[in-house]
């Protein structure tokens, strides 16, 4: 069987002009932006490619790039009007591929820097990638992080313009898609300290500050990468080998901090495609948090308990499936305050998400680090739900079977859990969280009186939660009360109580 590459699909070429550097060959900057491009390009809208840049030393998806000329094949999987549904698409978004951590390569990408068809740099480093990394300067080599290396590019570019009659053209537009909070202002503001660090002149900085655009953006869609399982099954429906096939769903959303200069560089929405820009995208990833992310983590450590494995499994589960939707819409959107039907679409869309059998979403990769997510996700929600004078019954059992995770904690990392039907399964959280949900559970002595004891040393600790929660009397019985409920009843059992008096 022949590898996927030009020669194989001449009908792929393309000639379109480099019009953005990427910093990130990987499966998520590919399954998503990449193929945005790729659907802006069929209708006309951007007629641009993109430069990748190989983020990391050690890259291993530069080599086969260049083997394929670029092309890779995503796979979609998603329930679209109620039955799975799978869409294929060979993509040609990537003109070429440059290894930074070479010195020539290096050079060739610092003289794209320069080329005044390029307006853009797309990235997707993790959250890892736009931090602070104290540099030497600039010179032959290119520096280490990703945001000294964009100095360093925004540097010869504006060197290369300086003077120039056309130097009006010479702003980029600096577009991340790392899951951090205001990514556009962070990494701006990393850039500015290493104009600063190396003496950098006043001009310079006034044209990264003045003349080009660090948009904020937040991100959505799952793409879990090469079909490792199903390898061979792909080739045989695809009738060739691609080792850079990148699975994911569906679904996609974008938003982007910005007005309509943007809409107008970047026509997503034109396109037809799930993007939205807007002046403020607080209330989008208050929404995704709440709703998506709080959605998992309220309803997970319940699930993992009763001994499920996938988020699939969770959603159709005649017991979890029905308490999750009851959690989104009876719990979760009545409190926050959003518009209602704005949640509600989107509520519609992450149920459909969670029951895709085709992502393969582990419980137990959920749960890593739950305390941290419980404080950010779920915490707020019940906050809110108590400011209106609620108590949120079924979000506080899943404080509870968040609580019941650490009964058997033993203060060891990974945290080993007992599960239903003699299961077993095991999770990692921060190691204050671990030791002090182990020492909340010493008290226990399988009285409600005790699982007060133990709910209230948890709610109590400051450091977990920025906050003393036992305060609220109510919110700490019923926490507590549920908790002894799981521990004596079951999980199911206490699920299905209150279900039934719902």
């Amino acid at each position: 069987m022949q590898n996927l590459n030009l020669e194989l699909k001449p009908q792929a070429q393309c000639e379109l002009p480099i019009k953005a550097i990427q910093f990130g060959e990987g499966n998520f900057l590919r399954g998503f932006l990449d193929w945005m491009l790729y659907k802006l390009n069929q209708q006309n809208l951007f007629n641009g490619r993109v430069l990748a840049v190989q983020p990391t030393p050690r890259g291993r998806v530069q080599p086969k790039l260049k083997k394929q000329d670029g092309l890779y094949t995503t796979i979609l999987h998603g329930i679209v009007d109620g039955k799975e549904t799978e869409i294929t698409d060979i993509v040609n978004t990537i003109a070429d591929c440059l290894n930074p951590y070479d010195d020539e390569q290096w050079a060739k990408l610092k003289e794209a820097a320069c080329d005044k068809n390029i307006q853009f740099i797309f990235s997707n480093t993790t959250e890892a990638g736009v931090a602070y990394v104290k540099e030497d300067g600039l010179g032959k080599s290119a520096p280490s992080s990703y945001p000294a290396k964009l100095t360093a590019l925004l540097y010869e570019r504006f060197k290369s313009f300086k003077g120039l009659e056309c130097s009006c053209q010479s702003g980029m537009t600096i577009m991340p898609c790392e899951l951090l909070d205001d990514n556009g202002n962070k990494l701006k503001a990393i850039v500015l300290q290493h104009i600063a660090d190396w003496g950098l002149e006043d001009e310079f900085k006034a044209y990264v500050e003045e003349d080009c655009t660090f948009l904020n953006t937040l991100v959505d869609r799952v793409v879990s990468g090469f079909p490792t399982a199903n390898q061979k099954e792909y080739e045989e429906k695809l009738g060739y080998v691609d080792e850079l096939m990148t699975c994911g769903e569906i679904f996609h959303f974008l938003a982007i901090e910005g007005g309509e200069s943007v809409s107008e560089l970047l026509p997503f929405e034109k396109a037809g495609l799930n993007v939205v820009v807007a002046s403020d995208i607080t209330p989008y990833r208050l929404r995704k948090v709440r709703i998506l992310n709080g959605t998992h983590t309220s309803n997970v450590p319940a699930a993992f308990l009763k001994g499920l494995d996938t988020v699939d499994q969770m959603m159709t589960d005649k017991v979890t499936g029905p308490f999750a939707h009851s959690i989104i819409y009876d719990e979760i959107i009545p409190a926050v305050n959003l518009d209602k039907q704005m949640l509600t679409t989107f509520a519609d869309a992450v149920v459909n998400r969670f029951l895709d059998p085709s992502m393969h979403h582990q419980l137990a990769s959920i749960l890593m680090n739950c305390t941290s997510k419980i404080k950010a996700r779920v915490l707020p929600t019940i906050l809110d739900a108590r400011s209106k004078g609620k108590l949120p019954v079924k979000l506080c059992f899943a404080f509870a079977a968040y609580i019941a995770l650490y009964k058997d904690a033993n203060n060891t990392v990974p945290v080993v859990v007992n599960r239903a039907g003699g299961k077993s399964g095991e999770f990692v959280d921060d190691v204050y969280a671990v030791e002090a949900l182990s020492k909340a559970w010493s008290v226990y002595n399988k009285t409600e009186a005790t699982a007060l004891l133990t709910v209230k040393a948890v709610l109590s600790d400051v450091n977990l939660w920025g906050r003393d929660l036992s305060s609220d009397v109510d919110l700490t019985a019923l926490i507590a009360k549920l908790t002894h409920a799981v521990i004596s009843d079951g999980v199911e059992a206490t699920m299905l109580d209150l279900q039934e008096h719902a």
